[in-house]
């Protein structure tokens, strides 16, 4: 079975022996601390720039959409000034004299 976690809650590293009160287990502590600081403020930086350029694709695909949409407005205007022209014949569906031949490998 999966181990499921809530993403949003970061639980510090328990152990299971707690360590006697001393000056090198006060450094470990420190040094632990230190680490996680320094590793949180590295993934908070990297979703600092992940954010931005997900905004600037953003804004591009934004503008993206209102040229297409332009463009749309465009060809529709243009097929309402000009709609006694007749239609293009569609060759593909037109043609009924179909050779059919079989091919080996």
């Amino acid at each position: 079975m999966k181990n499921l976690r809530n993403r949003g809650t970061i639980r510090p590293k328990v152990t299971t022996m707690p360590r006697s009160k001393s000056e090198a287990s006060s450094q470990l502590e420190l040094y632990k601390l230190v680490t996680e600081q320094q590793r949180i403020k590295q993934e908070l930086h990297f979703i600092e720039q992940r954010t931005v350029i997900l905004k600037q694709r953003l804004n591009s695909l934004k503008d993206q959409i209102a040229d297409t949409e332009q463009n749309i407005n465009k060809l529709r205007q243009s097929d309402h000034r000009h709609p006694n022209l007749p239609k293009r014949p569609n060759i593909f569906f037109e043609a009924n004299n179909y050779q059919a031949f079989e091919i080996e490998y």
